[in-house]
């Protein structure tokens, strides 16, 4: 099955202003941004899903969407690109890539590290009860919340016994098509079959439909090819997009479709029927009140980003974070998806804060006076930190697939910087390598 599409009726002026950017930035960029960017204007209305709801129920999820879209732009730091702006840094800038090193020089500069199985199953809930065991044994503090790189805003997040994925992208291309679009310059430290292999993942979390976040063939792997039931929560709009593309995904598994503070938990199946630890399907139950002691809480919180998949269906669905809680330990993740800089993030951290561990971007930048409504810079993602009150972060979006114009590496180089001009310890937001897993202790 491949993913569903419409063909916009276009003008010959629009094609043709398409065809002249891309002989000047080249087929691979305009794939990328001619599929997101703000064509609203030029292209008229449209969905970025076909849907199972009736009319009153579309209707009323349109303008749920509606408000938080006039939310958004109703923040100061918020700038909706017109057509012509879209054209201009396409066009007029001249987006020339900086060329990438050869794999060998990358594989130097930055390797890609192996997962340490033994360590991810170990966080696992499969041998919480044992670790518990071994550790008291030894004195040890366990560590109960741990976060592993995958690349771009992919991580796996292991939080008392959750195993959360994120942004799952393992295609070769965030794009449209897999023979044009940008190309992953450094590989996944495993495949989808690997991963569900060695760990029982009870829930996806989808940030936006933005091809670099919102894969079809990463989805439709992890439903085909997980052995268990998994949790799938994505913003509004999303569902139907997940019920039209991925094939009886709700014959297995379950979709949730939440809106900016609306939160839901989680509890593995084999933990309500029988109180106890241990592996097993996890379920979505709506409502803190309803919540077990030892659930998982996610909640969406507002991020300042947009969305779109198909260039005319600007802002269609949600676009999001997540807030992450476990009620057994307290322990709380955010994952930032993909943002600029806005100062409601202040108001994320007083609510839902404070954090043991966030997930912030950080690449994806230049020119900046064009990106900066969309995409933190290290600078605004340090500041971010500070807003939503996370003792600890690592940067995503960035590494993995060369969308904008700064170095590869540019973004960990300003990250060490910006830590250190706003007076912080690297250690706790740094630069880290694909594959690599940080412990919170």
């Amino acid at each position: 099955m491949v993913e569903t599409l419409s063909t916009p009726s276009t003008t010959t002026t629009t094609t043709t202003s398409i065809l002249v950017a891309a002989s000047i930035v080249g087929l691979s960029t305009v794939v990328y941004y001619t599929t997101t960017m703000s064509f609203s204007s030029l292209f008229g209305g449209g969905s970025s899903s076909s849907s199972r709801i009736g009319q009153s129920q579309k209707k009323q999820l349109a303008e749920r969407i509606a408000a938080r879209v006039k939310e958004r732009n109703s923040w100061s730091t918020w700038h909706n690109h017109s057509p012509k702006e879209v054209f201009q840094f396409l066009a007029n800038y001249k987006m020339t890539l900086p060329k990438l090193p050869s794999q060998k020089e990358l594989d130097i500069e930055f390797p890609v590290q192996k997962m340490d199985w033994d360590l991810l199953s170990s966080l696992s809930n499969n041998n919480n009860k044992k670790k518990e065991q071994d550790d008291s044994k030894n004195n040890k503090k366990k560590s109960s919340l741990a976060v592993t790189w995958i690349g771009h805003a992919t991580c796996l997040v292991q939080l008392d016994g959750y195993n959360i994925l994120t942004d799952p992208v393992f295609s070769k291309r965030c794009a449209p098509t897999q023979f044009a679009g940008p190309a992953r310059y450094r590989p996944t430290p495993c495949t989808i079959v690997e991963l569900v292999n060695h760990i029982d993942l009870d829930v996806v979390m989808v940030s936006h439909n933005h091809y670099d976040h919102l894969d079809y063939a990463s989805i439709q792997d992890l439903a085909r090819y997980a052995k268990n039931s998994i949790v799938f929560v994505v913003p509004l709009g999303l569902k139907s997009w997940m019920q039209s593309n991925i094939s009886k995904i709700e014959e297995k598994h379950t979709v949730v479709e939440l809106d900016w503070h609306e939160t839901h938990s989680v509890v593995k199946k084999k933990e309500e029927e029988e109180g106890g630890t241990g592996s097993g399907d996890a379920t979505a139950t709506a409502g803190s009140s309803s919540s077990s002691s030892s659930s998982l809480e996610i909640t969406p919180v507002p991020m300042q980003h947009w969305s779109s998949r198909r260039g005319y269906d600007r802002d269609q669905t949600l676009w999001c974070g997540f807030s992450m809680r476990s009620l057994a330990t307290d322990q709380r993740a955010l994952f930032a998806g993909d943002t600029g800089w806005f100062e409601k993030a202040h108001d994320i951290g007083k609510q839902y804060g404070p954090y043991d561990i966030a997930m912030i971007p950080i690449g994806a930048y230049e020119p900046y006076d064009f990106m900066r409504p969309q995409h933190n810079d290290p600078k605004d993602a340090v500041h971010m930190m500070q807003a939503v009150q996370a003792k600890q972060a690592i940067p995503i979006h960035w590494g993995t697939f060369q969308l904008t114009k700064e170095h590869y590496l540019e973004p960990r180089e300003r990250l060490e910087k910006s830590m250190e001009a706003a007076g912080m310890e690297k250690e706790t937001f740094q630069g880290r390598l694909i594959g690599e897993t940080v412990l919170v202790i």
